[in-house]
């Protein structure tokens, strides 16, 4: 029992790690379900309440929405989210819009449609928040209110309470004041292509894209003067996207500085971020370095043009453009604070000098996935089904299948055998897949990735554990219990890494993989580990039973079939589990 403790805990922290908690505010994947990622619900009734500085109102007009305990008792919040809903579609509708003097404490999400939820900034106790609500133009019904309340004290919560009903009467809409076609006339994009390879450096995607101006992303880059350049960014988008160019030091994303081209409802701007080492990327709002010249989109197309400083500070580090720089280019979807995971990165080939490069150059295809892809499904298969899998078979079967053999070996022994031949294979094979892909060891620092030293380590112990088997003594051997504890030492703890490494991988920008694998690989963690309880439970409460024999026929121990089951079980689901995130492997 105490040697399994150590797993246990181990476990039980890893799957600490992947705990969600929203303390600036509610995520969109929180729109339908309006339920914290952390809390109690509670079995009282909700001491807040919704209140309107109106129950009928033009739709054409403002509603006040406040949220607050009632004035005859004392009660804070932390966290809330609300939504305003046609009590006759129960379809979310209306905007919300928060005053200057409350962005500080909340601010509007984007569910079905633009600012039609609204939620906390921070984890500061609210008594009171207040914000204005706008219906639909032209609508007319009755609308409600659902609103879910984080409480400060002991962070019980209660999720859609109801509000009263603001009958909403249809009025007309404002009249519009016609305008000329010329002042609809949308400004075309400058182009980009102009001066390339003669007065200015272009690095675009795909080959040959510039000659045939049909590139899907370029950034352009020339001298203004001594101390500034000028970068143009180009790229298609649809709707709320954007275009961002990088200049990192090294091949590898993280601490790089980043300027945006970002359209945001149909308003597009340029912004200066930057890439933290974990890869998370923060806009700077304090500090703009650049100088935007035109931010502009037409058909599809973004295009900025900005006057950048050739050596600038950007979050504390320092960069100087006059030395060589890797060029990283990324698209995808923008929200109203920052931009959000890329869903197309592309990197330069070798590192460029901006200030006197003036050549065109392509950003290089795509190395294959597929050696990457084989090593992280071996891994999955070998740790997440067949080891987790193969450690009960000699904890807690070795009483199952009494009497029946295969080639003179009991069933335990064999299931057990053959699934840790088979991480055993998996492993060394995944190992020397990896080295290949990557031409041997890559030189990295630990503590920004430790997943290679945990993946060599788990790689050593797997690999000398069948011939610490071939050397095990006899069952009976005085010395036994001492090859019965190193064997088990050295297979959990390989076991605990690899499960380890797997978790860490999925921080690598290399996997690409996405972050409901966290929630898959703890579901992993939380079944092994009840396995391993109920499996414990029984096992001490068959101690206290004795079996009867009549004859000396052999016979499963008691609670055999219960342990059947649930190892059965237990194999469904970690082999759904594990086939889940070689999914998302292929797919990455």
């Amino acid at each position: 029992m105490y040697r399994h403790g150590f797993l246990l805990a181990i476990m039980f922290c890893l799957s600490q790690n992947v705990v969600v908690a929203y303390p600036s505010g509610a995520p969109t994947t929180a729109c339908d379900s309006m339920t914290p990622g952390h809390g109690t619900p509670s079995n009282v009734a909700c001491p807040f309440v919704t209140i309107f500085d109106k129950t009928e109102m033009f739709s054409n007009g403002t509603l006040k929405v406040t949220l607050q305990a009632p004035t005859s008792i004392t009660k804070t919040f932390k966290g809330f989210m609300v939504m305003g809903f046609d009590k006759a579609t129960s379809a979310v509708i209306g905007t919300f819009k928060i005053s200057s003097t409350d962005q500080q404490y909340s601010k509007t999400l984007d569910c079905s449609q633009y600012d039609n939820a609204a939620t906390h900034k921070n984890d500061n106790t609210k008594s009171s928040i207040s914000m204005d609500w706008i219906p639909p133009q032209g609508f007319g019904g009755d609308v409600e209110f659902k609103t879910t309340f984080l409480e400060d004290k002991d962070y019980n919560f209660w999720v859609k309470e109801l509000s009263e009903t603001i009958r909403i009467t249809a009025s007309e809409p404002l009249p519009t004041i016609p305008t000329t076609d010329s002042a609809n006339t949308e400004l075309p994009i400058p182009d980009p292509y102009v001066g390339c390879g003669e007065t200015k450096g272009c690095i675009a995607i795909p080959d040959g894209c510039v000659a045939n101006k049909t590139c899907s992303m370029m950034t352009t880059y020339k001298k203004f003067d001594n101390a500034n350049l000028v970068l143009e960014v180009y790229g298609e988008i649809t709707g709320d996207q954007y275009v961002a160019v990088g200049f990192s030091t090294d091949s590898e994303m993280g601490s790089d500085s980043v300027v945006e081209c970002v359209q945001y409802r149909d308003t597009p701007k340029t912004y200066q971020s930057y890439n933290t080492p974990d890869h998370n990327n923060i806009r700077l709002t304090n500090l703009q370095v650049i100088e935007e010249m035109s931010s502009m989109s037409v058909d599809g197309y973004i295009y900025c043009s900005v006057k950048h400083p050739i050596v600038f500070k950007n979050s504390n580090q320092d960069f100087d453009l006059n030395q060589p720089h890797y060029i990283f280019m990324a698209t995808g979807t923008t929200g109203k604070e920052n931009i959000q995971r890329h869903s197309k990165k592309e990197k330069s080939s070798a590192s460029i000098n901006l200030t006197s490069d003036l050549g065109i150059s392509y950003y290089k295809e795509k190395e294959s996935r597929v050696l990457k892809q084989l090593h992280g499904s071996f891994m999955v298969i070998a740790w997440l089904m067949a080891a987790s899998v193969g450690v009960l078979m000699p904890r807690y079967m070795k009483k199952t299948w009494v009497g029946k053999q295969f080639m003179k070996k009991d069933l335990w022994f064999v299931y057990h055998r053959g699934l840790m031949v088979l991480v055993w294979t998996l492993t060394v094979i995944g190992f020397i897949i990896i080295f290949i892909d990557v031409d041997g060891w890559v030189s990295e620092s630990v503590s920004e990735n430790p997943h290679p030293l945990i993946g060599c380590i788990t790689t050593v112990l797997a690999f000398i554990q069948p011939f610490m088997a071939l050397m095990r003594p006899m069952p009976n051997a005085p010395n036994r219990y001492i090859f019965n504890w190193a064997h088990m030492l050295v297979g959990y703890s390989a076991h605990i890494l690899a499960i380890t490494c797997i978790f860490l991988a999925v921080e690598m920008e290399e996997a690409e993989l996405p972050y409901e694998t966290y929630w898959i690989l703890t579901a992993h963690i939380c079944c092994y580990v009840g396995a391993h309880l109920l499996l414990t439970f029984l096992a001490r409460r068959n101690l206290t039973v004795r079996d009867v024999f009549k004859d000396d026929a052999p016979r499963d121990e008691t609670g055999s079939l219960g342990r059947k089951i649930i190892v059965s079980c237990y194999i469904c689901i970690v082999v759904g589990l594990g086939s889940t995130v070689v999914a998302f492997i292929a797919g990455a």
